[in-house]
């Protein structure tokens, strides 16, 4: 039996475990596989990579591989022509495709998510729902990515994953309220962290 095929395939995938090890390393993302498939030209995309496949920053998008010409377009806009590394710098998913040496009838793409800001926290209320039992709310948003978690200084065993973002504190909220605003502004009463699905993160009021 002709065992050719199996080792090439073997050092195919040698090779992908190598290339994917040195692209988490230097924070690049390569997309390219080594199958018979493959596109002849693959895009380079260099940025800080977060959470679930989110970028934090800037993409930088160049390519690799061996081709004369590269067609490009970006969100479904205008066919341009390869000529040198070019930035995303937008926030939110965007649909690169290419063809390898104008090749239009195989158009390969790839999606770019970037969101490089935290959530936005806003209007921040306290409401009496017993004796001692106070129940604190916050807003959160993020366009992009999407609000994954919020957290509040004096209900840290608990994380809200829902919106609308409440959290119960039981104890004397006024009495404790009061000792703050005395000690203001070197204590800061009342903390809120927020994480995005990319990973951004902020503390409010900072």
């Amino acid at each position: 039996m002709d065992k050719k095929p199996l080792i090439g395939v073997s050092i195919c995938a040698v090779v992908l475990l190598i290339l994917g090890s040195l692209s988490n390393v230097v924070g690049i993302e390569r997309v390219q596989s080594c199958g018979c498939d493959d596109p002849p030209c693959w895009p380079e995309l260099k940025g800080t990579m977060g959470n679930n496949n989110w970028y934090v920053s800037s993409v930088d998008v160049l390519w690799n591989g061996s081709y004369n010409g590269i067609a490009y377009r970006i969100d479904g806009g205008s066919w341009q022509t390869y000529t040198a590394e070019f930035s995303l710098t937008t926030e939110g998913i965007h649909l690169l495709e290419w063809a390898c040496d104008f090749n239009m009838s195989n158009i390969y793409s790839v999606e770019i998510k970037i969101d490089k800001y935290p959530p936005i926290l806003s209007n921040y209320t306290v409401k009496r729902i017993g004796l001692f039992k106070w129940q604190f709310s916050v807003n959160a948003y993020d366009e992009f990515s999407g609000v994954n978690r919020v957290w509040c200084a004096w209900v840290h065993d608990t994380y809200d994953t829902e919106p609308p973002y409440q959290f119960i504190y039981i104890g004397f909220y006024r009495l404790l309220n009061l000792l703050y605003s005395i000690l203001s502004p070197w204590v800061l009463y009342m903390t809120f962290n927020a994480w995005d699905n990319a990973g951004n993160s902020l503390d409010w009021p900072s």
